[in-house]
């Protein structure tokens, strides 16, 4: 008797412990999405813009691509959508984005936007962050070429 007993408490004392609550990984910590800030040369005018900037005295091309319309934050707190053919070439912006695996090759997602430097008499906001990503609950589309 004494060995099944042995057995039976073995196998509670086992049981026990792989039902005890496991302590839960600690959250990652936020870092800043990496930004590039430059002048626009080129855009398809609804999911891509490719600035120019400098690096070490070395120009520079970024292309970037939103997945989602970007919403221009107003005073009344409504947001309107940004139409991303009215902003001028040469306008200098700088971008919020995350690199993003697609199969072997990398995309920059441009998360946000921001104007740096409009020209008078421009509509756009100037330094002013604008959201280019959907809300929880609302799908992305795919990033296409």
């Amino acid at each position: 008797m004494g060995r099944i007993e042995f057995l039976a408490w073995a196998l509670l004392t086992v049981t026990a412990s792989a039902q005890a609550p496991r302590q839960e990984d600690a959250p990652s910590h936020l870092r800043p999405a990496p930004q590039i800030t430059g002048s626009l040369i080129d855009s398809d005018g609804k999911h891509r813009l490719s600035l120019q900037y400098r690096r070490n005295s070395i120009r520079q091309l970024f292309t970037g691509a939103i997945q989602s319309t970007c919403m221009l934050p107003s005073k009344s707190g409504e947001s309107k959508p940004l139409d991303l053919s009215v902003i001028p070439f040469g306008t200098r912006t700088t971008v919020f984005y995350i690199r993003h695996m697609v199969g072997k090759q990398s995309q920059n997602v441009i998360l946000a936007l921001r104007f740096d430097r409009v020209r008078s008499g421009s509509t756009l906001p100037q330094g002013v962050v604008i959201p280019c990503v959907k809300s929880r609950g609302e799908t992305a589309k795919p990033i296409g070429r």
